[in-house]
């Protein structure tokens, strides 16, 4: 699972695969000890860093080592890179890169630099990283100094001053850890699935366009729209919607007419665990606050 690459090799023989890109030789040490035995750490030694090509956007990689039957490599931007917005961001930037085809990975990772002083200046990601073949790169301009909150951002001239070791090298250190798969409870997703489904419900909301309901049946008829529901459901969710149409039993129907059809739907879809999206809320903000009170919709 480890790839050991232990012998020093001269920045000089760095191969370059086109105009933006250099890969460097490194020396990669693996098996590094770690808190947890199913993280791998490495260190990946950039020797003679001030040699490296600094123009800004440049992608210099290491050798390639492997882990979870992965090759990986770290690349930097000794010169910093060009962010979102094609703008010059001096920082340098440090990533790992999936260098091999294979199954998407989740990956957990941390990467760290030490200074002169042994301080290792660390950026942790614990958050879902999914290397797969569309998208193979993380990089990171800010790190933190062991359990510290604030950002820390490093120029080439910082790294030069204060992360190289007495040769001039940088050391890279790397920690992987493969994120187990747990199956998620379906029960959640069935019942979400359960969401106006008419051939399962025992209850049908007939919601008018208008405010109050015309005597004309035709008109009234013409201008509503139609949920169906379930009255299991909604007896453990919104006392209130069950209220409207708990007298009968098959299927019942109820006319809801201080509800905008939209707005009812947002409501009764959030009821069977599905969620507003932010623009939909925004719109409707007022409307949804005001019936998800009048009707017992809460979290």
């Amino acid at each position: 699972d480890n790839n050991n690459n232990d012998d020093a090799a001269d920045q000089g023989e760095a191969m370059n695969n086109d105009d933006n890109v250099t890969v460097a030789v490194t020396k990669i040490i693996a098996g590094l000890p770690t808190d947890n035995p199913k993280k791998k750490r490495f260190s990946i030694t950039f020797d003679n860093f001030k040699d490296l090509p600094s123009e800004m956007g440049h992608e210099v990689q290491s050798s390639i080592f492997s882990c979870f039957q992965t090759d990986w490599c770290v690349l930097i931007y000794p010169g910093g890179n060009y962010d979102d917005d094609g703008e010059e961001d001096e920082w340098v930037k440090i990533g790992i890169k999936r260098k091999s085809e294979g199954e998407a990975l989740n990956i957990k990772y941390s990467l760290g630099i030490k200074d002169t002083t042994n301080n290792i200046l660390r950026m942790h990601n614990d958050s879902d990283n999914i290397f797969d073949e569309e998208f193979i790169h993380k990089g990171v301009t800010c790190f933190v100094f062991g359990d510290s909150c604030e950002n820390v951002f490093v120029t080439r001239d910082d790294i030069l001053k204060q992360y190289l070791d007495r040769s001039g090298a940088l050391t890279v250190y790397v920690t992987l850890q493969l994120k187990e798969y747990i199956p998620k409870n379906p029960t959640f997703r069935m019942i979400l699935n359960l969401f106006n489904n008419q051939d399962s419900a025992d209850i049908v909301f007939e919601v008018c366009e208008q405010r109050k309901i015309t005597n004309d049946r035709k008109r009234a008829k013409a201008s509503t729209n139609t949920f169906h529901a379930h009255r299991f459901i909604l007896q453990h969710y919104s006392t209130e919607l069950a209220a409207l149409c708990a007298t009968s039993e098959g299927m019942t129907s109820a006319i809801v007419d201080d509800v905008k059809p939209e707005v009812f739907r947002h409501l009764l879809y959030y009821v069977y665990g599905g969620e507003i999206g932010e623009e939909d809320f925004i719109q409707h903000a007022k409307d949804l606050i005001n019936s998800a009170d009048k009707y017992g919709v809460t979290n």
